[in-house]
């Protein structure tokens, strides 16, 4: 069984044309995979490091972006040339810039399916980020990914009306 279906909350799809089989409870699993919570009760340089390891061993193949579901731009700024937003090479600094900038663009649109992570020659633990960011979405706007298909998610939209405590 893959990791992402040992934590999922929502077994049976909220929204199916056709579902074979009976419906299966929702489960009361934690919100977060076990890694997840694990490394939340490591420091920033703990994490940073953590990060810094998987992301080094990514050949910048661009798998996790074709299989993924939900990456859908007409075209990946990673492909841009007018503006460059990233150079081709494999420097750490480009590395942590495509994975930083591809997991924003995941979050509160990722549902965990796991497909990146499966389509990963390298192995490379990509649902940790996405999924700890989908939980900060949850937890300040109370929004969670496919749950209301026509709810746009918070981070995709501008609305003054957001509460802005967190700016300081």
């Amino acid at each position: 069984m893959y990791s992402v279906c040992q934590v999922c909350t929502h077994r049976t799809p909220l929204h199916a044309d056709v579902l074979i089989g009976d419906p299966v409870e929702e489960s009361s699993l934690v919100d977060l995979h076990p890694d997840v919570k694990a490394l939340e009760g490591k420091s920033p340089e703990e994490r940073w490091d953590f990060f810094q390891k998987e992301i080094s061993r990514c050949i910048r193949c661009y798998a996790c972006r074709e299989a993924c579901p939900m990456c859908y731009c007409t075209e990946c700024f990673v492909d841009s040339s007018r503006p460059r937003w990233i150079e081709k090479s494999l420097s750490p600094s480009d590395l942590a810039f495509y994975h930083i900038v591809r997991a924003y663009h995941q979050t509160g649109r990722c549902t965990g399916c796991g497909a990146c992570e499966r389509a990963c020659p390298m192995d490379i633990r990509l649902t940790h980020l996405t999924q700890k960011l989908n939980q900060e979405v949850k937890d300040l706007y109370g929004f969670e990914t496919g749950i209301q298909p026509e709810t746009l998610p918070p981070l995709s939209t501008f609305n003054p009306e957001d509460e802005q405590e967190f700016i300081k």
